[in-house]
């Protein structure tokens, strides 16, 4: 599954670049949506715009960051069930062990990119990017599903935006929304609409 926009109710690096970032922002987030610079150029620009950036301002930011309120119980009778379940995002690392934190929710497994503060800076890497990424994201979710491919049999994959794109026609089963239901309906790739993981049959 996705984790901005999906796990959570509203895209938690948006809200707080929005909130934080100082300059022209904008402009940087509309050359990534046009996909005229990678993900990973996004990013570490717009966190270059972002001052006095803290452990305390992420902390005090991401109990504003609400998820799905369905998750937790989707997430509880997974593990019941046995079924495996992976967070692949193209956000960060450290934004999203925050969150989940939060809502006493362990033992997700997390592909992303990865943020650690050394001394009075933030630092951002990707350990998940793959040169032969076509879109040259951060976290390669098409490389990604394909490493999956060798230990599973059947993947079901979970999403609402850009970053789902490429992924779109890769996954056994597709539940889409938002951005990512538009596009798979202008691309006719089969996808199940969902709104809340309550949706969500395994």
């Amino acid at each position: 599954s996705d984790f901005d926009g999906t796990i959570t109710r509203e895209d938690g690096l948006y809200a707080f670049i929005e909130k934080y970032a100082e300059g022209d922002w904008k402009s940087i987030e509309q050359a990534w949506a046009e996909g005229n610079i990678s993900s990973k150029e996004c990013l570490i620009e717009e966190f270059k715009l972002v001052p006095n950036i803290s452990e305390e301002l992420i902390s005090s930011f991401v109990k504003t960051i609400e998820i799905d309120v369905t998750f937790k119980s989707f997430f509880n009778k997974i593990q019941k069930k046995g079924i495996d379940f992976c967070v692949v995002s193209d956000g960060i690392d450290y934004f999203i062990n925050k969150i989940l934190e939060q809502y006493d929710l362990r033992g997700l497994k997390i592909i992303s990119n990865h943020g650690v503060f050394r001394g009075e800076s933030f630092e951002l890497t990707f350990p998940n990017d793959f040169a032969a990424c076509k879109n040259n994201a951060g976290t390669c979710k098409c490389k990604i599903i394909e490493d999956l491919r060798k230990e599973y049999s059947k993947i079901i994959y979970i999403g609402d935006g850009v970053s789902d794109y490429c992924v779109a026609d890769k996954a056994d089963i597709l539940y889409a929304k938002l951005r990512l239901a538009d596009y798979c309906s202008d691309k006719n790739i089969k996808f199940i609409p969902y709104s809340s993981f309550a949706d969500i049959k395994l």
